[in-house]
């Protein structure tokens, strides 16, 4: 049996057992038809990784002893937020999903002029579907580090706030036109610093940034950078901006 992996919060690292919420344990009851006695692996989306056997499954809630504590040793090592817009369901839990899947360590959803949706104000049912999707994601591709959802603002409000309140180094954004720069040209001036800066990364919306928008990102000195030769869907280059950064800085780490 592959190894499965199961994100939970609030793990007690004292505590002879785990619990499962009624979501978890309904997959690993009635989906993946688990037996009494599996073991299976839960990670507490801070770097620990649990080994763990299934106690009864007709019990509820389900729980699972403890064998053993470790560390996850699949972790990456660059930091990379991404900042896009709010737009339809299809397209945003896709970026949610492949996002995850690629290496991206926070998503910081937005408002932005031309962004299909102008509400910041999001029911609690559709964020808990989001981090269900972020969570489910991760376990399929083996992160250590749950990426971490931040709740929708306005862009104006971002840039207002700027690097130091998201924890960043840098900050880059996709664009075409004028005045944009090769994406690998500024990606080596940033992998001079040692160690590889935390770095935030823009997308615009389907009809992209307004000019207001352009002058504003500009002021902030966040560099406007081109994805290739081709002009991209919002939802593809959420997720082609991270995999040529990270691709890009894992290079030059294995080089080193």
């Amino acid at each position: 049996m592959a190894d499965l992996r199961f994100f939970l919060k609030h793990i007690d690292p004292s505590a002879d057992s785990v619990v499962f919420p009624p979501d978890i344990a309904h997959q690993i009851v009635h989906v993946l038809r688990l037996q009494t006695g599996d073991q299976v692996t839960v990670l507490d989306g801070e770097g620990r990784a649990y080994q763990v056997r299934l106690k009864a499954l007709d019990a509820d809630p389900l729980t699972a002893e403890i064998l053993r504590i470790g560390e996850n040793s699949v972790q990456i090592p660059f930091q990379i937020s991404l900042f896009f817009p709010l737009s339809k369901r299809d397209k945003v839990e896709w970026i949610l999903q492949k996002g995850t899947e690629v290496g991206i360590s926070a998503f910081h959803p937005f408002i932005s002029e031309r962004s299909l949706i102008q509400d910041v104000e999001l029911p609690a049912k559709k964020i808990a579907r989001w981090e269900s999707i972020i969570r489910e994601a991760a376990e399929q591709s083996g992160r250590a580090l749950l990426p971490v959802l931040h709740h929708p603002q306005r862009l104006s409000h971002i840039l207002a706030a700027g690097l130091d309140v998201y924890k960043l180094d840098a900050a880059l954004v996709a664009s075409v036109g004028q005045g944009v720069q090769p994406l690998a040209g500024c990606l080596d001036s940033l992998l001079q610093k040692d160690p590889a800066p935390s770095l935030g990364l823009f997308i615009g919306a389907e009809g992209g940034f307004s000019d207001q928008e352009v002058a504003s990102f500009d002021n902030a000195e966040f560099p406007l950078v081109s994805l290739g030769g081709t002009i991209l869907r919002m939802e593809t280059a959420a997720i082609v901006f991270p995999a040529l950064v990270l691709h890009h800085f894992s290079a030059k780490h294995l080089s080193e």
